[in-house]
């Protein structure tokens, strides 16, 4: 008995990591962004995202004030890694966009890519959540035409 007991011990203690792997933070709820938090030279003045996050999917629905303008845009994006398409307006012109998603421990990778006017754009945000849960993290770096950029948010569940 004794012998079973340590097996199983030893099992649990094995299995803990592993599902601790399989395992990622759920980014749903209303995210308000906090403006002392914006980093970056295009950083929005105002920003609130909807996040509708199931075990497949998750869906971003975000409304930005920004020097360019007040955007907003909607994205479903699957968390499988296989390619998701979404069209957004980007200042009256349908723009194509081409996502894929990857885990990386707690924090959700979305790369997105499109092209504008015969430039290749590419989109990376970093998606993760404090530890209290009640902090979105965002960090997006994007390059088009042998420019890039680079922006740090932070969201605050309302």
């Amino acid at each position: 008995m004794r012998r079973f007991v340590s097996l199983a011990f030893a099992l649990a203690a094995v299995a803990s990591p592993l599902a601790a792997q399989g395992t990622h933070p759920d980014f749903t709820g209303k995210w308000v962004l906090d403006p002392a938090s914006a980093q970056g030279a295009m950083a929005p003045t105002a920003m609130t995202i909807v996040v509708v996050q199931d075990a497949k999917t998750i869906k971003l629905e975000s409304a930005a004030s920004t020097a360019m303008g007040d955007q907003k845009a909607n994205q479903t994006v699957s968390l499988d890694g296989t390619a998701t398409k979404n069209t957004v307006d980007a200042q009256g012109m349908a723009l194509a966009l081409t996502s894929t998603s990857a885990w990386d421990g707690p924090t959700l990778v979305i790369t997105t890519k499109a092209d504008i006017q015969g430039q290749p754009l590419e989109q990376v945000d970093r998606y993760s959540l404090d530890a209290d849960g009640k902090t979105l993290n965002m960090q997006r770096s994007a390059s088009i035409a042998g420019q890039s950029m680079a922006v740090k948010l932070a969201f605050k569940k309302s």
